[in-house]
């Protein structure tokens, strides 16, 4: 059965808004066994009713944590011309690995405290 997809308990160690947290799900729910995918983000708004720029702010937040990376968005199109495509997502290679969520925590409230100082 592939009605489900997995998000590890300690996601909930990882303090992200609402919003943050679904676009999270979202993106772990289209991923493939190579933990990427490429929905575009008025796809990500419309599956988790939020606004296209609340995606984008959760995605760069998230790309912050380091929880997910996101690469692409234009490419070289059939007569050389630069044009729009999707994003392609990943997700942190460790993000299934017990402790995840707390180090990455720790990590970004480090980066924080040292980047305001």
């Amino acid at each position: 059965m592939t009605n489900f997809f997995m998000v590890p308990n300690e996601v909930f160690d990882l303090n992200l808004k609402p919003q943050q947290f679904a676009v999270l799900c979202y993106i772990l729910k289209c991923c493939d066994e190579s933990n990427t995918c490429y929905p575009s983000i008025h796809t990500i708004a419309e599956a988790c009713a939020i606004s296209d720029n609340t995606v984008r702010e959760s995605i760069k937040f998230l790309c912050k944590r380091k929880i997910i990376t996101k690469s692409g968005g234009f490419t070289v199109g059939k007569y050389g011309k630069i044009q729009s495509s999707s994003y392609l997502f990943s997700i942190n290679p460790n993000f299934y690995d017990e402790g995840f969520g707390r180090d990455n925590l720790v990590e970004y409230y480090k980066n924080e405290n040292s980047a305001t100082s």
